[in-house]
């Protein structure tokens, strides 16, 4: 774990590995514990919902009353690669064996917590909108996990005020930060398309509709997670933040794109393309509405890139001999993410 992670997170910070989730929602509603109704309905209270302290406080509460997850460190994994085990180590990220819903659940909390401090201390620069369908995602996977059965109803999200003047780190905090709520959403992404999956193999269209809906939800959250990490000017991200994306720190090439979490939420978009095409026939707006997130997410990335270092600057991944953007390389993986599903009913084919 590199030094200056304590600085600016709460590390280490565990997860469990996003294969030994539950497959899908009968697994989830076997697998949960009755102790997961009790964060969910903490941050469901009205009194919970009237400003961003109280939302923090409640947070807080419903990681108490989850209790202590016994877990134990994954030793060695061949499950992991090494650019795997290069970003969890870039981001104080630990992966542990124990109950992994569990565990994921408190991921999720820890995740919260993380950014609501720095929204009621700092306030952020993301717009209303953002905010909302960020703090939306963490309410919908909490209660959904408390109830895979249906959609949960949207709930009241508190304002945030704007940001404040830039201290030490700031940047770099909501660096480090907003990756580990993408991480979290990526594995709750990743729980609701496979989900999906397995309820449109057994004709459930209801259990199909639920777990897209909750898919748009976590993927509208992941666009505003990915503003918040890049929640920095230009300079700072020079100063505090690429250097730990480059040797001595890291690795040469790291990059989230080779992620666990995110490699498994792209292994489930592409083995969903059937659960869309079966539930689109019945339901086509569920298909356009994730559509709609998944290419909002994508844009958010590249606008993310294209602040800190402009539209032309060589990507991390590129090669010695590759000159290639990073805001090019983003619209490539978005095409061909994009490219995985199927066209809208009645559509052509997605560019």
């Amino acid at each position: 774990m590199t030094d200056y992670l304590p600085q600016v997170a709460t590390v280490p910070f565990p997860m469990p590995r996003p294969e030994d989730l539950p497959d899908d929602a009968p697994a989830i509603a076997a697998a949960a514990p009755s102790v997961l109704a009790l964060p969910a309905g903490e941050v469901a209270r009205p009194a919970s919902r009237t400003g961003v302290a109280e939302l923090l406080a409640a947070a807080r509460t419903a990681r108490t009353e989850l209790g202590r997850v016994s877990s134990t460190l994954v030793g060695d994994d061949p499950g992991e690669s090494r650019p795997n085990r290069d970003n969890d180590l870039a981001f104080g990220i630990e992966r542990h064996l124990g109950d992994p819903l569990a565990l994921f659940v408190q991921a999720a909390l820890n995740a919260h917590i993380g950014i609501l401090e720095i929204a009621e201390e700092r306030g952020t620069g993301l717009d209303q909108a953002s905010w909302c369908d960020l703090v939306k995602g963490f309410d919908t996977l909490l209660l959904w996990l408390a109830e895979p059965t249906r959609l949960p109803a949207p709930l009241p999200v508190p304002g945030c005020a704007g940001s404040g003047r830039p201290e030490p780190l700031d940047g770099l905090r909501r660096w480090v930060r907003g990756h580990h709520v993408f991480m979290v959403l990526s594995q709750g992404g990743t729980l609701a398309l496979n989900s999906l999956a397995a309820a449109a193999d057994t004709r459930d269209e209801e259990g199909a509709a639920t777990a897209a809906g909750v898919a748009s939800r976590v993927m509208w959250a992941c666009r505003a997670a990915l503003a918040f990490a890049g929640d920095a000017s230009p300079g700072q991200y020079q100063a505090e933040i690429r250097p730990t994306l480059m040797p001595p720190v890291a690795p040469p090439q790291m990059s989230g794109l080779r992620w666990r979490d995110h490699e498994a939420l792209v292994v489930a978009l592409t083995e969903s393309r059937g659960a869309w095409s079966w539930l689109a026939e019945r339901r086509p707006g569920a298909l356009e509405d994730f559509r709609t997130a998944l290419d909002a997410t994508y844009e958010a990335h590249k606008g993310v890139c294209g602040h800190f270092v402009g539209s032309q600057s060589p990507s991390l991944l590129a090669t010695s001999r590759s000159h290639r953007p990073a805001v090019g390389v983003i619209e490539q993986f978005h095409r061909l993410r994009a490219g995985t599903l199927p066209a809208p009913p009645g559509a052509g084919p997605h560019r």
